[in-house]
Formats: structure tokens, C-alpha cells, sequence
């Protein structure tokens, strides 16, 4: 059988579901129980603590710049270990 392409996951709710990820203004994450760690300002995401952020570390390509690495923390939970698609509150971990 075909194998089904597993997406990457939203950097603001974490989800791996079909959705506009660009556009998720979410303030709960996949699971619909647990508060975003992050949210939605126009276009822009922020940290809700007002913690600027690298949206590329959230992307699965990451981020190869070393001149922010104060910047380099997850969306999901404000780890510096990992970003958005490898953390471990995201769907599917």
C-alpha cells in the first residue's frame, strides 16, 4: 500500500493535521486540552512571555544561522534542545 505523508507540524498548536499552518491563530494545541506556548500576532508568532523567536528553527528545514541562537527555542514548549517539528508535545510524538 501507499505510505501516507506525514506533515510537518504547526509551530503555533503543534498539529500535524491539514490546516492552513500560516493562518492558526490556535490558543490550545492539537490536543485541544493544553494552552498554546505561543500565539499569533498578524503574521508573526511570538512566545507568550513577549520572547521573540526564530519561526525558521520551527520549520523542518531548522535554522542554520548562529548569530541568534538566543532566538533558537521551541514554540511548543521554550526548549532550546529542539524546535517545533521534535517536540515532544507535539501530535504524533
Amino acid at each position: 500500500g501507499a505510505s501516507k505523508k506525514v506533515l510537518a507540524a504547526c509551530a503555533l498548536c503543534l498539529g500535524r493535521f491539514a490546516h492552513k499552518v500560516n493562518e492558526c491563530h490556535s490558543d490550545l494545541l492539537w490536543d485541544q486540552r493544553t494552552p498554546t506556548a505561543a500565539r499569533r500576532i498578524g503574521k508573526a508568532i511570538e512566545m507568550r512571555d513577549g520572547k521573540i523567536l526564530c519561526i525558521d528553527f520551527q520549520l523542518p528545514r531548522g535554522c542554520p544561522r548562529t548569530d541568534h541562537d538566543i532566538r533558537h527555542f521551541c514554540t511548543g514548549c521554550g526548549q532550546h534542545a529542539h524546535g517545533a517539528q521534535d517536540c515532544p508535545r507535539g501530535e504524533g510524538r
